[in-house]
């Protein structure tokens, strides 16, 4: 199973994710002085209980990120996992839309109420790839993405092919 069909296995398709989450994942890299878009994102897979790695690998296969701007990532990824993890009597630390309910809620700390609303609900969401400001862009991500995974197996079947 790829990266790609273990998330969606997890989260459900594209079609039923928040545009601004499909936005950050694929149009905006984040940088040492701004990490908010990256916060929300990964407040959005903590909340949905996305394990750290699978959430940071996705993230970064998403964005296209490498060199320092993954390392960022990554680092940035396993601090506020771990935080979050350590914040068991801090309320309202960051908000996510969960998946699973389809609204959004709080995180707050583990010995605290899980399902608690954010309120004011938000009634005007869009969700999916159409629904973003680069909806082509962010296609041709993926099919770039999938058509690189597809070349990689092919080239290792060829490899121990040709040995064998």
């Amino acid at each position: 199973m790829t990266l790609l069909d273990a998330m969606l296995a997890h989260l459900g398709p594209f079609e039923l994710w928040p545009n601004y989450i499909l936005q950050n994942l694929f149009l905006h890299q984040p940088s040492p002085s701004y990490t908010t878009r990256l916060r929300i994102v990964i407040s959005f897979m903590f909340g949905n209980d996305v394990p750290v790695e699978m959430a940071y690998d996705f993230y970064i296969a998403c964005s296209g990120l490498t060199g320092a701007a993954a390392r960022l990532m990554i680092d940035q990824t396993k601090e506020w996992y771990k935080q979050l993890h350590r914040s068991i009597n801090r309320r309202h630390i960051a908000e996510y839309y969960n998946m699973l309910y389809r609204n959004h809620y709080w995180l707050n700390g583990s010995l605290l109420n899980q399902q608690e609303l954010a309120l004011p609900e938000v009634n005007s969401m869009e969700f999916g790839i159409d629904a973003t400001t680069h909806p082509l862009k962010i296609r041709r991500r993926l099919e770039m993405r999938t058509n690189e995974r597809a070349n990689n197996l092919s080239t290792c079947f060829q490899t121990h092919h040709a040995a064998g």
